[in-house]
């Protein structure tokens, strides 16, 4: 799920000690900056050095409509919610200094590197997962950058820098330029237009599939005893482009139920995320909630802030829908699930009649924290680090399947998918 807050600052001035919005705020993590001033907000983009205005807008009924945002007190603190898993806390402050200084030039290149490289070394939270030393990384990239430095030579020079975090989240776009510093498995990347040509001929069309939710999901019988069901992303389910995170969810799960209940004489079910890049977690919890009859943890995660961490949050999973299905389900997965899709797994992950077939997943499990650069350049980078029910954290390498099976995509253009045929042979035999 994508983390792009895009808010802004105005003016300054003291916390406020009444129960009110009104104020400035700093949140704890994500590096923010809030400004609430009667029926209007804004955020800055805040690092040691820098304080980037984002947006602003009209504050309606406690909602920034337009970011689908919305924004309460609890506890004395400031709470940032989207209707999905978005939960950022903010506590008052005054407004740090470095937003009271004259802007620098927003196209020298020295400001540029220090406002990125300060981004990843107050908000990032994967280098020791990824075993980086950001400071030795600065030392050797900072002195190639001058005055003089070139838009190519600049974006080269933080491409460099960011080649040893092979993040799935992580990315920096200027202008037509592109650099991503984690790459789908060789064997998908190498067959990826045959690969969705398949996804569109067979698993999204044929005899007896029935596609449902903006071609978000489809589900047909495989045989007697077992059901298949495919999910395309974890985005978009809903027809109206204006729903969000809860919006979406609610859309996930009447075409879940849609599909449960058109299989649901079924013995087993198989239900494939092989290629499935992600998308709001809110939609993989609704999802997890139709295959459990009891509340459960779907996942936990934390918050790089500053030299620590935010208190480790749980997002639960609960009976949801006219029905759950508790017999025997085979999730299929591949280096190419991903994100919203890898948590959706987490969540299957603790479920005890769930058995994951197929090859690790991706790695990439952080929300994407979406930031600007003074030139206008776009990076994004991974804040938090996600658990497991079980207290592991697969970042990085990935969850790892119960049964592995290769994803063999030369194969599977050609007609003979493995990891499929597995899970059937599971699912008749009850494996």
């Amino acid at each position: 799920m994508s983390l792009a807050l895009f808010l802004s600052l105005i003016g300054c001035g003291d916390a406020d000690p009444e129960p009110t919005l009104e104020g400035v705020w700093t949140t704890d993590g994500y590096g923010f900056v809030v400004r609430i001033e009667a029926d209007t907000v804004a955020i800055h983009e805040l690092t040691t050095v820098s304080c980037l205005l984002s947006t602003s807008g009209p504050l309606e009924n406690g909602s920034l409509r337009a970011e689908g945002l919305s924004f309460r007190l609890e506890n004395d603190k400031l709470l940032i919610e989207d209707g999905g898993t978005l939960h950022i806390t903010g506590h008052r402050t005054r407004l740090p200094e470095v937003c009271t200084r004259a802007p620098l030039p927003s196209s020298d290149p020295v400001f540029n590197f220090e406002v990125f490289w300060r981004t990843f070394a107050e908000q990032y939270a994967l280098f020791e997962l990824y075993g980086v030393d950001w400071g030795a990384r600065y030392e050797r990239f900072r002195s190639r950058v001058s005055a003089d430095t070139t838009d190519d030579e600049l974006f080269a020079i933080l491409s460099e820098s960011l080649a040893p975090l092979t993040d799935g989240h992580i990315g920096l776009i200027g202008g037509t330029r592109r650099f991503h510093p984690k790459a789908y498995p060789a064997d998908f990347e190498a067959h990826r237009a045959e690969i969705t040509n398949y996804i569109f001929e067979h698993l999204l069309a044929g005899p007896g599939v029935t596609v449902t939710a903006e071609s978000r999901m489809a589900y047909q019988s495989l045989n007697e005893r077992v059901g298949y069901i495919f999910v395309t992303r974890m985005d978009q389910f809903s027809s109206n482009p204006t729903d969000g995170a809860a919006g979406n969810a609610e859309a996930a799960g009447r075409a879940l139920d849609e599909a449960l209940e058109a299989l649901s004489s079924k013995d087993a079910l198989i239900i494939d995320v092989r290629f499935n890049p992600g998308g709001y977690d809110t939609i993989s919890l609704a999802l997890a909630s139709r295959f459990t009859n009891v509340e459960r943890i779907g996942f936990s995660k934390k918050t790089r802030d500053g030299d620590r961490y935010t208190p480790l949050r749980e997002y639960r999973i609960s009976p949801a829908g006219p029905r759950q299905f508790t017999k025997p389900v085979y999730l299929l997965t591949s280096g190419a699930t991903a994100s919203a899709a890898e948590n959706f797994t987490l969540a299957m992950s603790g479920l005890p009649q769930v058995t994951i077939v197929g090859d690790r997943t991706m790695g990439a499990q952080s929300d994407i924290l979406t930031r600007q650069m003074p030139n206008g350049w776009t990076f994004w980078l991974s804040p938090e680090i996600y658990y497991a029910p079980d207290g592991e954290v697969y970042e990085r390498i990935g969850i790892p399947p119960d049964v592995e099976v290769a994803l063999d995509a030369a194969s599977l253009v050609a007609g003979t998918d493995h990891i499929l045929q597995e899970a059937l042979r599971l699912a008749n035999t009850g494996g």
